[in-house]
């Protein structure tokens, strides 16, 4: 078995167990279909984010015609990510092909109207156009059914398609339709023309794909209708249609590698077309992807912002809102992204910024950004209790993860399917999991703890900081130290500071990062033998010798500031004598900090100030050394990447000489396919086949 290095936080083998003792000599169809559905479910409560998880069951239900059961996944998808379009379209076409008219009507009304935070996003509009269009047949209903067509055509046209980019199968689809209308007398053709034309210049003064095409059709079309009015109505638009290219250029070229992908039906749902969630994740490629999408949506608000198309500010803060719209929905499970749209939002609408945060959470019940923001907001409001609320559900769903990690940790050590090697890897990644769960709880905990303080007062945080005592292993040495400095700052009580620290040392006396903060503070409350004191017990527990080196240098620098010459030079007789390595002029120069800051260096031997920042930038601090072991992997990964494009390189050398390696069976094709020259029109998109390959279709690793 194999063990990639990205471990998802997937669930434990639970279904399985269960439903094995259920289906003992019972080899049924139902029993099969009954431990799918249980292990599927399983998953989902596991890591209810993983939309996919979702889809999957989905898919199950479907394939059994349990439909009512799917609309119900459905559902829950809905309350968890109300604004990602793309689980709407899915339901909404799937419901379409059964002809579930009515209930396609509510979903419609749910996902675009009735609240001034809806979904507006083209595919899901178009969604609705196709039921308009199915709804209101042509033949049947005339004039009037044209009519309606042409009302929500109109309305898709003002809500959405003149703000997207990627809007030519809209114009293409109205443009159709309007062609396509056989008008009864003379009245209706002069009614088809001015529609024709007014869509036209609606839609040639907005910088969108496939500008120039539509132009060229349009040219086309005046000059059939009347070439002595054709120059008049085209060099009316000639200006705004070029400026409008030129805009789309300037967007294409700024938004390059923006990925906005969409699954087209639920069999098309795969890793690469629906978000997933890494908040977790060590790839450091996945990181610097998200990173780069990040600046792009950025990029892409700010040219926006810049009003190039000179619109009114009422037409370009519809126009932002949108964009801000479609960065939620693609970029879902990035916190960023949701806390620039809050702030767009103005300070006086608080409740919709107050809504929009509750949505976020939804797909980010963790991330201290939209927890911390969302908090602001109800303070405003002097609203403790959904204060309160939103600080513990976001330390529930983290303590969930803690303990489902330690389960999988557990049940992989068990396992006799997994070797050595595997079993190393799998740990390793589970315990970098459960490190970044524990300092986020940490940090969650610490905010909670001193917005209580600052709120309802010194006993409200005292509460909290009870419950983080019951925790104990599951948080880290932050929250005491913390909690010591709010105790310190109440009425410059120390005494109650120590105890909170001398408690904190029974569970992190091994760790060399809270030893070094416990002498800082009582060197700031001048306590020099409990200084001394803890000095002297704690070297030979602590396990680092990284921070064995600063607690050394962090009590010399003490002594000769505040002690004696002699203490000094028998410390450093100590500490030489432990690691005779060491640099001497190093150790004398941190002797004189002031204000942590080595001025001996920095103004005297500046070439050991400038070699220090070096080694900062590389190694980076001691609290970051997974950073730094992550840049080690990406050095590693490049030369590896080196060497395996020199022996592609060589091998495709080898290859040319000995001629075109083609398979006869392709060539036998070829040999029988027609003519290009046969088609007048393209028959196949080789863009369009290309991203429907990379992105609908997910081809095993294996």
């Amino acid at each position: 078995m194999s063990v990639s290095n990205e471990t998802s936080l997937e669930p434990p083998i639970l279904a399985t167990n269960r439903s094995n003792s259920n289906t003992l000599g019972n080899d049924s169809a139902d029993g099969k279909l009954n431990n799918t559905e249980m292990i599927l479910k399983d998953k989902i409560e596991a890591n209810p984010l993983d939309i996919l998880g979702y889809i999957d069951l989905i898919r199950h239900y479907e394939s059994t015609d349990q439909f009512e059961k799917g609309q119900e996944v459905y559902n829950k998808l809905h309350e968890r990510f109300p604004l990602y379009s793309p689980l709407w379209v899915i339901q909404l076409k799937g419901n379409l092909l059964r002809d579930e008219f009515v209930y396609v009507e509510k979903l419609l009304a749910q996902c675009l109207s009735g609240s001034d935070i809806i979904n507006n996003d083209l595919s899901l509009w178009m969604t609705y156009l196709d039921y308009v269009r199915r709804k209101n047949n042509l033949i049947t209903g005339g004039q009037e059914a044209r009519s309606i067509i042409i009302q929500a055509f109109d309305m898709v046209m003002n809500k959405c398609a003149i703000f997207e980019p990627h809007s030519s199968p809209f114009w293409n689809d109205y443009l159709t339709f309007l062609e396509a209308w056989k008008p009864m007398n003379k009245w209706e053709e002069q009614q088809k023309v001015d529609m024709i034309r007014r869509l036209y210049k609606k839609m040639l003064v907005i910088p969108f794909d496939n500008l120039e095409t539509m132009w060229n059709k349009y040219i086309k079309w005046e000059q059939e209708i009347n070439n002595l009015t054709a120059r008049k109505f085209i060099g009316e638009l000639s200006a705004d249609y070029m400026k409008a290219r030129s805009l789309y250029q300037e967007w294409s070229n700024l938004t390059t590698g923006l990925r906005r992908v969409s699954p087209v039906n639920i069999n098309t749902c795969n890793k690469n077309n629906i978000p997933q969630i890494d908040q977790f994740t060590t790839d450091s490629d996945k990181k610097s992807s998200q990173s780069e999408q990040i600046q792009l949506w950025s990029r892409w608000i700010e040219w926006e912002k810049e009003n190039k198309l000179t619109l009114s500010e009422e037409n370009l803060n519809e126009r932002l809102m949108y964009v801000y719209q479609q960065s939620i929905q693609y970029m879902i499970f990035t916190p960023e992204v949701w806390y620039n749209y809050v702030m767009y939002i103005p300070e006086t609408d608080l409740m919709k910024r107050i809504r929009i945060l509750n949505i976020s959470i939804q797909a980010n019940p963790s991330s201290p950004t939209l927890v911390f923001k969302l908090t602001e907001c109800y303070e405003l409001e002097n609203n403790v209790e959904q204060i309160k609320k939103c600080y513990e559900s976001a330390i529930d769903f983290l303590l969930k993860q803690n303990r489902l990690l330690q389960l999988i940790q557990n049940q992989a050590h068990d396992s006799d399917h997994i070797g050595n090697t595997d079993l190393v890897d799998v740990m390793s990644n589970k315990n970098s999991h459960l490190n970044k769960i524990k300092k986020q709880l940490t940090f969650i905990y610490c905010i909670y703890m001193n917005t209580m303080k600052r709120l309802s007062g010194l006993s409200a945080a005292r509460a909290v900081f009870s419950k983080c005592r019951k925790l104990k292993n599951q948080l880290t040495h932050h929250i005491y130290i913390e909690n010591a400095y709010l105790e310190f700052q109440n009425q410059n009580d120390h005494k109650t500071a120590c105890k909170v620290l001398e408690l904190g040392l029974k569970y992190f006396q091994n760790d060399g990062e809270y030893i070094i903060k416990y002498m800082d503070f009582l060197i700031l409350i001048n306590k020099d033998a409990q200084v001394k004191q803890l000095f002297e017990t704690s070297l030979d527990k602590v396990e680092d010798n990284d921070h064995v080196k600063q607690i050394f240098k962090r009590m010399i620098g003490y002594e000769s500031k505040f002690g004696n010459l002699n203490n000094v030079y028998a410390l450093e007789k100590r500490f030489l004598s432990k690691y005779p390595n060491e640099n001497l002029i190093e150790l004398f120069t941190d002797r004189y900090r002031i204000q942590n800051e080595n001025y001996i260096k920095r103004l005297e031997l500046t070439y050991l100030y400038d070699l220090d920042k070096e080694k900062l930038k590389l190694l980076g601090s001691l609290t970051n050394k997974e950073g730094y072991s992550e840049s080690v992997n990406k050095i590693r990964k490049r030369r590896r990447a080196s060497v395996d494009e020199f022996e592609q390189e060589t091998d495709l050398n080898k290859r040319q000489n000995n001629g075109p390696h083609i398979p006869n069976e392709i060539i036998d094709v070829l040999k029988v396919l027609p003519k290009r020259q046969y088609f007048k029109n393209t028959l196949l998109d080789p863009k369009n086949l290309i991203d429907f390959l990379v992105n609908q279709i997910e081809i095993p690793e294996h």
